[in-house]
């Protein structure tokens, strides 16, 4: 039987614990890290769910730092497959199963997905089904991502550094497809990721959408840096028009001090075929 590691990172999620937690608890060993929550979700996992391993940070370090911690425990217990899975998102009984029979019958696929799909499974997850309805796909973002752990040693872990909190997941896919691996759907395993879509401030826009996007475009190791780099420039002009904002112009300088960090990271990726 295949051994899965299921990696949680909660910060402030009691919402959806149970949902979340509850869906996979039976199925899986958990590997929980909670972001310095205020909410009580730390206590509560503790008593309710005494069967997961559950880091407490003492601050909140966003997304790759503590997802990569939970990747280099299933390498080194020798875990056959990791699974990332939002706070706010959780799997339809039988969803594991068979992602990880599909996952052992097609060792061609790097990662594999359930079917993403807003809560009651009423449709798809607006910005899962970009991606699910191209004929090749070349992402899905982590909210439900099944791994092997041989894929994971092969590829490496996330960037930390260029990507601490957006974007890991880009440039993860990125690289993955460089390998030569494949990005799938199981579409009989159905899963939910409630997102919520909230009013975000404009700074925050900004350095997602504009600064983390270059980042993700630079990084690329499946593209020449000079063809990005130009990429980046137009797109700094379209994203300072469309936010009416000097702020694109901020995050370009920061930008070309990252290029040094972006040509080592590619250069490590691109030693991962």
């Amino acid at each position: 039987m295949k051994r899965v590691l299921v990696i949680v990172v909660t910060h402030n999620g009691m919402h959806w614990l149970d949902r979340c937690l509850g869906s996979v608890y039976a199925d899986a060993d958990l590997y929980l890290w909670d972001n310095d929550s205020v909410d009580g979700s730390a206590d509560y996992i503790q008593q309710k769910y005494p069967g997961a391993k559950l880091i407490r940070s003492a601050e909140n370090l966003g997304f790759s730092i503590p997802n990569n911690k939970g990747m280099q425990y299933a390498l080194d217990k020798g875990y056959d497959y990791a699974y990332l899975l939002n706070q706010d998102a959780w799997l339809e009984s039988g969803a594991l199963d068979k992602l990880v029979a599909t996952a052992d019958a097609h060792p061609e696929y790097g990662l594999l997905s359930p079917l993403q799909m807003t809560d009651g499974y009423l449709s798809l997850d607006k910005n899962f089904g970009k991606y699910y309805k191209k004929k090749d796909i070349k992402f899905i973002m982590a909210a439900h991502w099944l791994v092997p752990v041989a894929v994971i040693q092969r590829i490496g872990l996330f960037d930390e550094d260029l990507f601490p909190l957006w974007g890991q997941d880009d440039d993860w896919c990125h690289r993955l497809d460089f390998c030569g691996l494949k990005i799938g759907v199981v579409p009989e395993a159905r899963a939910v990721h409630d997102r919520a879509y909230r009013k975000e401030e404009k700074e925050t826009l900004v350095r997602r959408n504009y600064y983390t996007g270059s980042l993700v475009r630079l990084a690329d190791p499946r593209k020449p840096v000079w063809a990005s780099f130009l990429f980046v420039i137009l797109f700094t002009m379209v994203k300072a028009v469309k936010y009416r904002s000097l702020l694109p112009f901020k995050y370009f300088r920061q930008i070309l001090k990252d290029l040094p960090a972006v040509r080592k990271h590619r250069q490590i990726s691109r030693t991962r075929t």
